[in-house]
């Protein structure tokens, strides 16, 4: 996928949420920032966030620090 923002292949990248991204906050912003700096929006449905907007990276630093706390709750098999 990051092949195909980089090639302008990809205007939009939607994701249930913040959690299913990445795992940390470090990996989560920069994952978001590559395709923002290449005008690519990424919407994150559970929390209805699309980065772009200006609440967007604040609110992505935030989700991001958390799941590092509270690991995505699903069971494993």
């Amino acid at each position: 996928m990051i092949t195909d923002v980089l090639a302008g292949e990809i205007d939009l990248i939607a994701t249930k949420s913040v959690s299913r991204f990445a795992r940390n906050a470090v990996d989560t912003l920069a994952h978001v920032r590559l395709p923002i700096d290449r005008g690519v929006e990424v919407y994150f449905e559970m929390e209805n966030v699309w980065t772009l907007d200006s609440k967007g990276q604040p609110f992505i630093t935030l989700m991001s620090s958390l799941v590092r706390k509270n690991p995505d709750p699903s069971p494993r098999t």
